[in-house]
C-alpha cells in the first residue's frame, strides 16, 4: 500500500457524518478488512501523517474545515459468538452486535441496537443508552497505535467513567473487542430491542441529520430536561437548531455548518448556566481543524 492508496484527495466528510456536516478529508481511505486497517496506519506513520478513523460518523462534528491528514472509514464488520461472549470488530455496527448477540440467545446487550455507531466508537466513547454502557459489559479490546504496536487491555485499564475512555484524545485505535452478554432467550432479547426501539423513535428526531445526544446528562439530571426548561426546544443558529422534539438533540435543519452548531452549543450552555448554573459537557466530540 502507498500513498496513492489513500483513495480520495480532499473528499468532503459531511456525507460520512451523521450530522452531514464536515469539511474535507486531506486524504480519505475506506478499509473493509483488519489487514486494511492495520497497513493503512502503517503507511501514514511511514509518511507522517496523523490518522482519524472514522466508524458510523455518528457522535461528531467535524470541523467546516475539515480533518487534516488522513481519515480512515473503518468498513471491517466481522462478529462471531462464543457462549455468552460476542466478539466484533471495530468497524461493526453496535446494532448488528445487539442482533447477533439476541439471536445466539445471549441477553444484556439489546441497549447496544438503539445505540448509532460502531464497536470502535464505543470503546473509545464508553456509549451507552437504557441504563447500559460499553464499560458494563466489554471484557477487553484489541487495540493498534501509530507504531503498529497491538495489544489487548482488560476493560479495568481503560479508565472508564460516563461517556469517557483514557483512549479520547490519543492516537489509540480499536481493532477487535469482547462483550460479555449473559445467556438468556432468543425471543426475550428480541422482544427488548423491539421496545427500546420503538421508544427511542417516539422520543428522538430520528427523521432529521444528529449527531445523538450533545450534551452529557449532569449527575442526577438530564440535559435534556435543563434545555427545554430554559425554553431553547426549537432555537436555532444558522441551519442549527435545538431538536422541538427531544432537547438535547441537534439537528441539522437546513444546510447548517460546524460553527453554527458549535455557537448554538455555546448559547445553549451560556443560557442552562445562567438559569441552573449547571454546566452542561458536550458528549458530541469536536474533531478537525478549528
Amino acid at each position: 500500500m502507498t500513498m496513492t492508496a489513500f483513495g480520495a484527495r480532499g473528499e468532503s466528510l459531511a456525507p460520512h457524518t451523521s450530522l452531514r456536516i464536515g469539511g474535507p478529508a486531506d486524504f480519505f481511505l475506506r478499509v473493509a478488512t483488519e489487514k486494511d486497517l492495520l497497513d493503512a496506519i502503517q503507511v501514514a506513520r511511514e509518511n507522517e501523517l496523523s490518522v482519524f478513523v472514522l466508524g458510523g460518523g455518528t457522535n461528531l462534528l467535524v470541523a467546516d474545515r475539515g480533518i487534516r491528514g488522513v481519515v480512515l472509514q473503518n468498513g471491517w464488520r466481522e462478529s462471531s459468538v462464543d457462549g455468552d461472549i460476542v466478539t466484533a470488530s471495530s468497524g461493526t455496527e453496535l446494532a448488528h452486535v445487539a442482533a447477533v448477540a439476541a439471536r445466539s440467545g445471549v441477553e444484556g446487550l439489546e441497549w447496544m441496537a438503539t445505540v448509532p455507531g460502531t464497536v470502535g466508537g464505543a470503546v473509545h466513547g464508553n456509549a451507552g443508552a437504557f441504563g447500559g454502557e460499553t464499560a458494563d459489559v466489554l471484557v477487553d479490546a484489541e487495540l493498534v497505535d501509530m507504531n503498529g504496536d497491538t495489544w489487548t487491555a482488560r476493560v479495568d485499564e481503560l479508565g472508564y467513567s460516563y461517556r469517557t475512555s483514557s483512549l479520547q484524545r490519543t492516537p489509540i485505535v480499536c481493532v477487535r473487542a469482547r462483550f460479555r452478554g449473559r445467556t438468556g432467550d432468543r425471543a426475550n432479547a428480541v422482544k427488548r430491542i423491539k421496545e427500546m426501539a420503538n421508544e427511542r423513535i417516539k422520543k428522538q428526531p430520528l427523521a432529521q441529520p444528529n449527531t445523538g445526544s450533545i450534551f452529557r446528562n449532569p449527575p442526577g439530571d438530564h440535559a435534556g430536561r435543563l434545555i427545554e426548561a430554559a425554553g431553547l426546544k426549537g432555537k436555532a443558529i444558522g441551519g442549527a437548531m435545538v431538536s422541538p422534539k427531544h432537547a438535547n438533540f441537534i439537528v441539522n435543519a437546513n444546510g447548517a455548518t460546524a460553527d453554527d452548531v458549535r455557537a448554538l452549543m455555546a448559547l445553549v450552555q451560556g443560557e442552562v448556566a445562567k438559569k441552573f448554573n449547571v454546566k452542561l459537557v458536550p458528549e458530541v466530540e469536536l474533531v478537525g481543524d478549528w
